[in-house]
């Protein structure tokens, strides 16, 4: 039986809606079946946040609550503006690296806000981005599967464009949008801007008020003054000879010169010795630093029953090794552990063993030499210098039994080697830096003490002296350069030829 009473009628429609929504909240708990009750709660509050933007994508597959249909919204808002921000005080306008992966992750698990299927005119998305922002500070947007022509870096783009927010995370499923360290709530906004429309109306009306005083001003000033006052004339010329003096004599400017340039000799001087002593306090530490890798080197002595080589032997093998191919080539790191384990490994199959060096000087080569003889147990064949550089032939022995650990364990490793390499050159370079230091304090001294004491010297005869003195500096130190080169030819000859 059917009644037809609008009070019957009205309780009908409001029974089926609520039967309605009952099988919603149904639907989802088959997802949430297994959440907490702060997660369900969080789930209900999401639900209706998202019941006050716009309406719902209902062929969406994925878990509850459904999202919301972005292409339904408005294309245009009339009047739209780009949120209003401010970065607090004391805040970085950026995501740490933390931060950033912490909001990945909780973007991850988190169900997406908006289901968007375009790429253009997204104003109403914008809009209830900001919203959205207003409770949650990541806003999750789905990209709708299926829509043809889709491109998530122009949605990231034109949305970026339109809410000023930081991009999270983008791919093909899915757009995560940070609302930024510097977003405020409309309350906040509008208060500013109340108090930034205050600030720039007292400006103008304090213009104004300065306009209207400047123009009294001025009256009163016509009416005071009798003539003219014209720029340039002799009698402006003459007034102010008389107020602030003539100009200074030729002398006056000279030695106005001459302390100017002490002043910035001095100050020079005092740059240069600070740098020195910066210079010094580095060295230091270095020293330190090497010393700490010093103390796990501990270098094998030569033995004392050494094999002895005839000198047909010793010619043969020099030959033999000069002309294998085969070769090691020692760098910057110098002798450790890995240089003796591939001697062994080379000694396995031959009997020679060609290591190349790059050193400067022959001393260092013979040092290499020696350290190398000592270290893995060989005989020492020559040391010949190549157009490769310096080559050191190491015979195994007659006597050659390869020992069980090729590697040492006294010597230091690859990265402890380097890192002693590195602090010597640093202290190499630091010593050469602070002798040319001194060098040049202690002419801008004696330039200083020359300046002072005879007035008629300028400073470009000065300078002309100093780089007199560093050219002839220069050229003593190439004329001893070319005789350690020579020494170290003839040492070479003698050391060839000998025994």
């Amino acid at each position: 039986m059917a009644y037809n009473l609008p009070c019957v009628q009205s309780f009908t429609e409001h029974k089926s809606k609520h039967t309605e929504n009952k099988s919603s909240i149904n639907y989802a708990g088959r997802y949430v079946k297994d959440l907490s009750e702060e997660e369900l709660l969080d789930l209900e509050e999401l639900n209706l946040v998202l019941d006050g933007l716009g309406p719902r994508f209902k062929d969406w597959s994925g878990r509850e609550p459904l999202p919301i249909d972005a292409d339904l919204l408005p294309s245009l808002v009339e009047g739209y503006k780009r949120p209003f921000r401010l970065l607090p005080y004391g805040t970085r306008p950026g995501l740490r690296d933390k931060e950033m992966t912490f909001i990945r992750r909780t973007a991850r698990t988190m169900p997406p806000h908006f289901a968007l299927g375009r790429n253009r005119d997204l104003q109403g998305l914008a809009v209830a981005m900001a919203k959205l922002w207003e409770r949650s500070a990541i806003a999750k947007i789905a990209i709708k599967r299926g829509v043809h022509n889709t491109r998530n870096e122009r949605m990231a783009e034109e949305l970026k464009r339109l809410t000023g927010g930081t991009i999270v995370s983008r791919n093909k499923d899915y757009i995560v949008f940070y609302r930024g360290n510097d977003f405020l709530p409309p309350n906040v906004t509008k208060t500013l801007t109340k108090a930034q429309e205050l600030s720039i109306n007292r400006q103008e009306d304090e213009d104004k008020a300065r306009e209207k005083a400047s123009t009294f001003i001025d009256l009163t000033t016509k009416n005071a003054v009798k003539g003219p006052l014209v720029a340039g004339t002799l009698a402006e010329t003459m007034a102010a000879t008389s107020r602030w003096g003539s100009g200074p004599d030729s002398e006056e400017i000279e030695r106005m010169r001459r302390e100017s340039a002490v002043a910035r000799h001095t100050s020079l001087v005092k740059l240069l010795e600070n740098k020195l002593a910066l210079a010094k306090g580095k060295i230091k530490k270095a020293e330190r630093v090497l010393a700490k890798v010093q103390e796990y080197l501990r270098p094998a002595q030569l033995p004392t029953d050494l094999e002895t080589l005839t000198d047909e032997e010793r010619f043969s093998l020099r030959k033999i090794g000069l002309s294998m191919k085969p070769y090691l080539e020692l760098g910057r790191r110098g002798v450790f552990d890995g240089t003796v384990e591939n001697m062994h490994l080379h000694w396995k199959y031959r009997e020679l063993v060609k290591i190349m060096v790059e050193r400067k000087s022959f001393a260092q080569v013979k040092h290499v030499a020696i350290s190398l003889e000592a270290e893995s147990g060989g005989v020492l064949v020559s040391v010949d210098k190549t157009t490769k550089g310096y080559a050191i032939i190491v015979y195994r022995g007659k006597n050659y039994e390869r020992p069980k650990e090729i590697r040492p364990k006294n010597l230091l490793t690859r990265r402890k080697a380097l890192a002693r390499a590195i602090e010597l050159q640093r202290r190499e370079a630091l010593k050469y830096h602070i002798l040319e230091l001194s060098k040049r304090i202690e002419k801008l001294k004696s330039e200083l003490e020359d300046m002072k004491m005879i007035d008629e010297v300028d400073e470009e005869t000065l300078r002309s002296r100093i780089e007199d003195d560093l050219g002839s500096e220069s050229e003593s130190d190439s004329d001893d350069r070319h005789e350690t080169a020579e020494d170290e030819e003839a040492y070479l000859e003698t050391y060839q030829h000998g025994e």
